[in-house]
C-alpha cells in the first residue's frame, strides 16, 4: 500500500514539477503580462509611469547574475522593488502584517523564446492574506492594483 501511495505521489510530482516544458504558472493572484520591450526598457518604462503617482524605486535584484555566481543558468530575470510611502503606511496601520508586502515587487523575466514578462502579486489578494476588511484600506488596495495595471499597460503587447 505504501509503495502504491509513493508511486502515485511521484507521478503527481513528475506531472506538476518544474521543467522547461512546464508553462509558467498562472494564478489569479499573480498578474503576468508580456512586454513589447526588453527587460531594462520594460523596467525603465514602468518606473517612469509610477513616479508621478509617488512611487519610488527602492532596490533591484538580478537573479540571473546570482545564478551565474553559482555556476547555474537562468534566463534574464530581475526583481525591482518600489514603494509609495503614503499608501504603504496607511495599509500597515490597517494590519501590521501587510508590511510583508512592502516594498512592492515587480519581476521582469524572459522565456527561452525571448519573450519578456512582467509579473506582480495582485494587491487585492492582500485583503485575503492579511484579513483586511476596512473599506478605506480595501480602496487603497484597489488603487495600488490600478496603479500597477496602468504602469504595466505601458509595456504590454
Amino acid at each position: 500500500m505504501k509503495k502504491t501511495i509513493l508511486a502515485a505521489l511521484a507521478a503527481v510530482l513528475m506531472v506538476s514539477g518544474c521543467s522547461e516544458k512546464t508553462k509558467h504558472a498562472k494564478s489569479k493572484f499573480v498578474k503576468d503580462e508580456i512586454s513589447r520591450y526588453d527587460n531594462n526598457k520594460t523596467i525603465e518604462i514602468i518606473l517612469n509611469a509610477l513616479k508621478p503617482k509617488n512611487y519610488r524605486f527602492v532596490a533591484s535584484f538580478d537573479h540571473e547574475k546570482e545564478a551565474l555566481n553559482l555556476k547555474k543558468m537562468l534566463y534574464p530575470t530581475k526583481t525591482v522593488e518600489i514603494i509609495n510611502s503614503k499608501i504603504s503606511t496607511k495599509l500597515i496601520s490597517c494590519n501590521p502584517s501587510i508590511a510583508l508586502e512592502f516594498p512592492l515587487k515587480i519581476t521582469i523575466y524572459n522565456e527561452i523564446n525571448g519573450k519578456t514578462h512582467v509579473a506582480y502579486t495582485d494587491p487585492e489578494y492582500w485583503s485575503l492574506k492579511h484579513n483586511v476588511k476596512e473599506q478605506e484600506c480595501i480602496n487603497l488596495l484597489i488603487l495600488t492594483k490600478q496603479d500597477l495595471q496602468e504602469a504595466v499597460s505601458k509595456v504590454a503587447k
